[in-house]
């Protein structure tokens, strides 16, 4: 009996030691069959779904990775990552912007030059610019999401109102002056309040496209010089000053009060410069709903047009575990299916030129061609590494200009030297 209970033991061991081998085995078999994984880090809550569903179908098609999303607020997205690359381990993949200089020079990147070449992407399919934004070095560290532009938007009812002809693609900063004129002389005749421009006091919708448009620039391609020491830097600032005093824009106390687009869709100014980032705001605005909004390029001034174009770009970790997945992801993004998908949503202009008709469809009660065609003369947004020591220089001094309390030449002196002595550093 004892032999019999001495075999039975046995036996039961023997299968409970058997039992986890199999089952460990299983589970390798399971992880190893699994696909791997991939993070990809944004910050913008009104992209997710729509970047979710790029994701989604990225996911589906490919047989080796899997994505997910991690959503970060802007106000700590930045932070975040300075915290995750210095760990090692940040996002697989993440969004970039003009910041992409400090993140190269920190050796957070991957340079994609031989990814594209590997993987045969023609960066002809792409607005020149945006590639731009992301070539630093002599290598391209990002691949471009999609771009903004600046136009002018206008309310044909106004126009029509005061019988002044609407502005037309390939007009100049006189006859800007011109037209504005007319509408001035008409508004106070017939005893209204209206203000025949209207403008967002910031850099990249305003004066940082003047800066470009009279031949000078913000910061030199090498990021070693600043441009404020140039008379045409001044000029620009000059320009904007003019048409405060000749009351052909809004005054500086009611634009720094409230912003540009507001009063502009509360039908209370005839045109407004605005980015493309405002798209849906004039989409869903009354006076489109009226058809009554038209949009144009900008007005040329000494030189051109010049629209000072940001946006968005994937960047891969340099310590990501799979370059090659992570750059597959970002291809899938970056190309036609991931850009058109974007474009029927309407959250970027995409920055690959045979999907940007389907952002264009979009949109039913304006034509957003003009966002298109600003593209045709842009430059990227003037960054570098030393943006965060030197923009606040700018916009504080800027300031000071357009409210006349210091003299375009004056202000540029007072940025220029801060500006160089920060770059310097």
């Amino acid at each position: 009996m004892k032999r019999v209970l001495k075999v039975f033991t046995l036996s039961l061991l023997l299968t409970m030691a058997i039992i986890p081998i199999f089952a460990n085995g299983s589970q390798e078999m399971k992880n190893s069959s699994a696909k791997k994984q991939l993070t990809l880090s944004i910050w913008d809550e009104n992209q997710k779904a729509t970047i979710q569903e790029i994701v989604d179908s990225f996911n589906a098609q490919s047989t080796e990775y899997e994505a997910t999303i991690q959503l970060t607020p802007w106000s700590t997205y930045w932070t975040k990552l300075d915290a995750s690359a210095g760990a090692g381990d940040a996002a697989d993949v993440f969004w970039m912007n003009v910041y992409l200089p400090k993140y190269v020079d920190g050796d957070v990147l991957l340079p994609l030059d031989e990814y594209i070449t590997k993987n045969d992407i023609d960066i002809n399919n792409y607005v020149q610019t945006t590639l731009d934004m992301y070539n630093y070095k002599n290598h391209i560290w990002a691949m471009p999401k999609g771009m903004d532009t600046v136009v002018v938007a206008y309310n044909k009812a106004l126009f029509d109102k005061y019988d002044v002809a609407y502005p037309q693609k390939g007009w100049s900063w006189d006859d800007m002056k011109t037209i504005s004129m007319e509408l001035r002389d008409k508004i106070k005749k017939a005893g209204d309040t209206n203000y025949p421009i209207l403008m967002e006091l910031d850099a990249q919708p305003s004066y940082f496209n003047f800066i470009y448009q009279n031949g000078g620039y913000v910061v030199s391609d090498d990021y070693s010089k600043s441009g404020f020491n140039q008379p045409e830097v001044a000029k620009s600032f000059q320009n904007v000053v003019d048409l405060f005093n000749e009351k052909l824009l809004a005054p500086y106390n009611v634009l720094s009060e409230t912003k540009g687009t507001d009063l502009f869709i509360s039908k209370k100014g005839a045109m407004v410069f605005i980015g493309s980032w405002k798209a849906s705001v004039l989409e869903n605005c009354s006076i489109a709903q009226e058809g009554n909004l038209g949009l144009v390029t900008m007005p040329s001034q000494d030189v051109d047009n010049t629209s000072v174009i940001g946006g968005l770009g994937y960047a891969i970790s340099k310590n990501t575990k799979y370059p090659d997945g992570s750059f597959a992801l970002v291809k899938y993004l970056t190309g036609f299916e991931g850009n058109k998908i974007q474009g029927e949503k309407g959250i970027d202009i995409p920055a690959y030129r045979d999907a940007q008709k389907y952002y264009k469809e979009h949109f039913k009660n304006i034509d957003a061609q003009a966002f298109f065609d600003a593209a045709d003369t842009s430059v990227p947004f003037p960054a570098g590494p030393d943006i965060n020591a030197w923009i606040g220089i700018i916009n504080d001094n800027a300031a000071r200009i357009l409210a006349q309390e210091i003299s375009p030449e004056k202000g540029c002196e007072l940025i220029y030297k801060d500006m160089q002595a920060a770059i310097d550093k």
